[in-house]
């Protein structure tokens, strides 16, 4: 049997919702900053580093590996290696040794977008 207009409107924006990628512009616009600033950010020691993550079929973005940055304990995903080296130095730059996030973490309701309630 077919679906409704309804159903396919609702799949349509589950689908939409379920690729909504939170993106970190303003630490990659802080890194390009320190970079343009004469600061090598790839070369920062400490304990966060960028690996790839191979993958069995090409991914998002069609890279062949799942760029992350990890301290060895915490892992983040990122869209590029550029972009985990960048963020590698950026936390190393600025002394981070360990993220502590915050579970359950909600914006308050004027913070929000309309779309995201």
């Amino acid at each position: 049997m077919g679906k409704t207009a309804s159903e396919e409107g609702q799949a349509t924006r589950s689908t939409e919702e379920r690729r909504m990628r939170y993106e970190p512009s303003a630490i990659y616009h802080l890194a390009d900053s320190l970079r343009r600033q004469g600061i090598d950010l790839a070369t920062r020691s400490g304990p966060w580093r960028a690996v790839a993550r191979a993958l069995q079929r090409p991914g998002r973005n069609r890279l062949p590996v799942v760029p992350i940055v990890t301290n060895g304990l915490a892992q983040v995903m990122v869209d590029t290696m550029e972009h985990a080296r960048d963020v590698a130095g950026l936390l190393n730059f600025a002394g981070v040794d360990d993220l502590d996030p915050v579970p359950d973490l909600v914006p308050p309701p004027s913070l929000m977008l309309e779309g995201a309630r």
